[in-house]
């Protein structure tokens, strides 16, 4: 009797497995408790204007490149994009630089900078970058792009 009950244990644990595996893999279930493999729940990307793209591949790799891939010559606005919007074909943003700590700093191994804004071009292939709030004021002005422009979390645009 203890045989059967040992493998009909054995054989519900193997099924229960199963099946939180299979919710662990689906998007629409998260189970914390499970390791997932491959792309994060949260990844994700979002069309922009000019062949443009709003990337998240981690919570620390969020950047806007064009969608065909890009060069040392291509326009881009790099990691950590924290919030953006755009209009007509300009794409503005603000952004956090992130640089590792030392190895003896505390259990965070993270640094982030000042945050700065940027300005790209998607029609002409430039990017105004590292604007201190002042500078990136002055060339919303001169770009002729409302100030009152909101910028939207990625998480939300």
């Amino acid at each position: 009797m203890n045989r059967f009950l040992k493998i009909g244990l054995l054989s519900l644990g193997i099924v229960l497995i199963i099946i939180f595996v299979g919710l662990g893999r689906c998007s629409n279930i998260r189970i914390p408790l499970l390791p997932v493999f491959g792309s994060g729940i949260q990844d994700f990307s979002k069309d922009l204007p000019g062949g443009y793209k709003l990337y998240r591949n981690s919570s620390i790799d969020i950047f806007i490149v064009p969608d065909g891939g890009w060069d040392d010559e291509t326009a881009i606005i790099p990691s950590k994009i924290l919030k953006m919007n755009t209009y007509k074909n300009f794409i503005v943003a603000e952004r956090e630089e992130v640089k590792n700590k030392p190895y003896n700093d505390s259990l965070n191994h993270q640094k982030t900078l000042d945050k700065d804004f940027w300005i790209l071009d998607t029609g002409k292939n430039y990017v105004l970058k590292n604007l201190p709030f002042h500078e990136y004021i002055r060339k919303l002005d001169s770009l002729k792009i409302p100030r009152n422009i909101e910028l939207i979390d990625v998480y939300e645009y």
